[in-house]
């Protein structure tokens, strides 16, 4: 397979969770546990943590993985695009910060996509909870025909079985990344504080659909949940 590489976009000025990326869960640091899944996916060239914070930058390296520190950014894509520039990368997955569940077997069908298929983007979607049909801390995508043709946070509970959950990864080239980096947010992404909106339409999004549900860390709230299933599955280490 084509060589993909895994970036981790990591700030700690997250509105909704202030220095999310250090946070402990079970005594260790939300970024490294995150890091140490996409090490266990098995089937990455790299992987590197893109940051402004010389504090995350620190942890990082002090886990044994690599650190590449960036200037601002209005999302973890335009983070990545900026990493991935300075380490002349193609073929990038963009694994969220809080995602330290994910699960290897998906990170390892995205990359496999990606190479398949490297003028597309692609992204992540499992089934949806109706129950969370109104939750905003929960993304929500609309797929036709294997591809995203609209993302929003909030349903009518009538309408959530026609959605899917959408899942913290993305993954690009090269050209999509600067296509996306060059172009101005957009109102929709704005309003719906979600980046892909910006490429929605331009840009093919494919959708690798996943069995496992998503449990990313967003407000401080989710934090104990997830310390409970990594209790649960014994992944304390």
């Amino acid at each position: 397979m084509t060589a993909v590489h895994c970036i981790v976009p990591a700030r700690m000025g997250s509105s909704r969770f202030p220095g999310k990326p250090l946070f402990r869960l079970c005594g260790k640091e939300m970024i490294v546990r995150t890091l140490e899944r996409a090490a266990l996916a098995g089937c990455f060239e790299s992987i590197v943590c893109a940051t402004d914070s010389e504090e995350i930058a620190r942890v990082v390296t002090a886990a044994g993985f690599r650190a590449v520190m960036t200037g601002p950014a209005a999302t973890g894509s335009d983070r990545v695009a900026e990493a991935a520039r300075i380490l002349n990368l193609d073929l990038v997955v963009n694994l969220q910060g809080d995602e330290p569940l994910v699960e290897p077997a998906v990170l390892r069908a995205v990359a496999q996509d990606l190479a398949a298929h490297p003028d597309c983007w692609v992204t992540v979607a499992c089934p949806l909870n109706p129950a969370e049909a109104g939750l905003k801390t929960v993304v929500k995508v609309k797929v036709q025909d294997g591809l995203a043709v609209d993302f929003t946070r909030v349903v009518p509970p009538e309408e959530a079985l026609r959605w899917f959950q959408h899942q913290g990864i993305y993954a690009y080239s090269r050209r999509s990344r600067d296509e996306f980096s060059s172009l101005p947010q957009s109102p929709v992404e704005l309003e719906r504080s979600l980046e892909q909106m910006r490429i929605l339409g331009l840009r093919p999004i494919r959708i690798v659909e996943s069995s496992y549900p998503s449990i990313s860390v967003d407000v401080p709230s989710d934090a104990e949940a997830v310390e409970a299933l990594i209790h649960e599955r014994k992944l304390e280490g």
